[in-house]
């Protein structure tokens, strides 16, 4: 039979876990309204915390000799009817030099779907330095029922990226969108034209 001071501390524990979860509720919250925010604000916190985003034209290759892995992710928030799979899964690559993939959708639906794609990079230390040249990131998506489409991603790893990293994560998600917000924002410019350059762009 469980003494008084044991009931007390299992309450405690009750309590302190239902705090936590109200605490991560906003947290989790604020990390879906960013990463579904529009291209500007995307903009504006690059900026802000120095990550680039330059023209083409820009971009420094490199030969280093020095490989890394990059494995290649990507799930679909709540019930989006998209499957989508990179044709390689896992690559090996020489950080400084230009290196490419594709990725495939498939509507499953029979209905249209729309959504936009957004990426992230790990570990940390990686996303500074792993600049994408071409790429689907925060392009709003729009595919008939049953429709199919391939979509190619061209990235370097800069030379100066640190050397005890040997793995790198390419992750996508891809997040349902109205269509009246998607019609309302063809005016923005697409960051995708130029290079992108860190951890969620």
């Amino acid at each position: 039979m469980e003494t008084q001071e044991e009931l007390k501390s299992a309450e405690t524990k009750r309590k302190n876990k239902k705090l936590a979860l109200l605490l991560l509720i906003p947290v989790v919250v604020l990390m879906f309204g960013f990463t579904y925010a529009q291209v500007p604000l995307f903009r504006m916190f690059c900026q802000k915390i120095g990550i680039s985003i330059s023209p083409l034209n820009e971009v420094e290759y490199a030969s280093t000799g020095r490989m890394c892995k990059v494995l290649y992710t990507g799930v679909t928030a709540g019930t989006l009817p998209v499957y989508f799979k990179p044709k390689e899964s896992v690559q090996t690559v020489e950080v400084g030099q230009p290196f490419k993939n594709s990725y495939r959708f498939v509507n499953m639906s029979k209905d249209t779907v729309h959504f936009r794609p957004v990426h992230s990079i790990l570990p940390e230390g990686a996303a500074t330095k792993f600049t994408m040249t071409k790429c689907f990131c925060f392009d709003d998506q729009t595919m008939a029922p049953g429709a199919e489409r391939e979509f190619e991603v061209v990235s370097v790893l800069s030379a100066d990226m640190d050397a005890s990293i040997e793995q790198v994560t390419l992750h996508y998600t891809l997040f349902e969108k109205d269509p009246e917000t998607m019609e309302k924002n063809r005016e923005i410019p697409n960051i995708a034209s130029g290079t992108a350059t860190g951890g969620s762009n």
